[in-house]
């Protein structure tokens, strides 16, 4: 293998093992992204798999949120009798020796539901990373956080929390709504909760994904920079047999996208609003279409 491994995770924040949890993983190199393999890993086994010292990875996408609105940080560290928390890694190391119950009592406590700057500034849909609806992002971030918080940082860098560094692999938040939305392609009607949605969702899964393969054929100029993408059969099949797999897809190209055009990401350093710091940021390319395609 002559380019970069690369890999996109969808997150499940359940209790059960393995949950669904997704991987896919893929190389990037002079023609474009090559996806050779999407499964069901479960959360329990993130860290191992990203951590594979055989094949280390440059950069991996995690469709959850890695942080929490600064508003509920303040009141987290008053009611935890600590002083204003100045970084993340205090954030992450705070939630790493507190129970999951303890921390719904506070986000109930707290009552409210309020987005992060990334939420409002880059997404169109996300939900606050304390949304209590189903599914319950409270659990799913949380998990998450710790998840992250676990992981080697001689080995990882978690974005934008960490500086960038060429020898380790950069983590980072990704929400394939964003990214499908920016491509110009369909990012609803993917998945379903009823039988009788199925068939329609298979059939929505399988456009988007040939979609994503000619995406440089079919849209033309506006997405002449984007990486080339091919599949192995089995990538293929899982994709458009579930839509778990199919965002842990998407979420991988978000990051072979990074890799290879970075000028198509906003950089959130650049808002010199040091709440980032904080509530961390959704690395989603910026629109190349007027909208998406319905």
């Amino acid at each position: 293998m002559g380019g970069q491994l690369i890999a996109g995770l969808d997150f499940s924040g359940a209790k059960q093992v393995p949950n669904d949890t997704w991987i896919a993983s893929g190389e990037l190199g002079n023609l474009g992204l090559e996806v050779h393999e999407i499964r069901k890993i479960g959360a329990h086994m993130v860290s191992q798999e990203l951590s594979k010292a055989e094949t280390p990875f440059s950069a991996a996408g995690i469709d959850v949120p890695f942080s929490l609105p600064s508003e509920f940080l303040a009141f987290m560290s008053e009611k935890c009798g600590k002083g204003a928390y100045q970084s993340w890694q205090e954030v992450a190391e705070e939630l790493v020796f507190m129970s999951f119950e303890r921390f719904q009592e506070l986000a109930i406590e707290f009552k409210k539901e309020p987005k992060r700057i990334c939420d409002k500034a880059v997404s169109r849909t996300a939900q606050s990373p304390l949304h209590r609806g189903n599914p319950s992002m409270i659990q799913m971030t949380y998990q998450a956080i710790k998840l992250l918080a676990m992981l080697n940082p001689e080995k990882f860098s978690v974005l934008p929390f960490h500086e960038q560094n060429f020898f380790k692999c950069s983590v980072l938040e990704v929400y394939p709504r964003d990214v499908l939305f920016a491509l110009g392609l369909p990012d609803t009607g993917y998945k379903s909760k009823e039988k009788k949605e199925a068939e329609n969702a298979q059939l929505m899964r399988r456009k988007i994904l040939d979609s994503l393969i000619e995406l440089r054929e079919k849209k033309g100029a506006s997405h002449k920079d984007c990486p080339r993408l091919t599949m192995s059969a089995p990538a293929r099949k899982a994709a458009i047999e579930s839509d778990h797999a199919l965002d842990a897809l998407v979420a991988c190209y978000a990051v072979a996208m990074w890799k290879e055009v970075p000028a198509l990401f906003q950089d959130p350093l650049a808002l010199d609003n040091i709440e980032v710091l904080l509530e961390g940021w959704i690395y989603s390319p910026q629109p190349l279409v007027k909208s998406a395609a319905v």
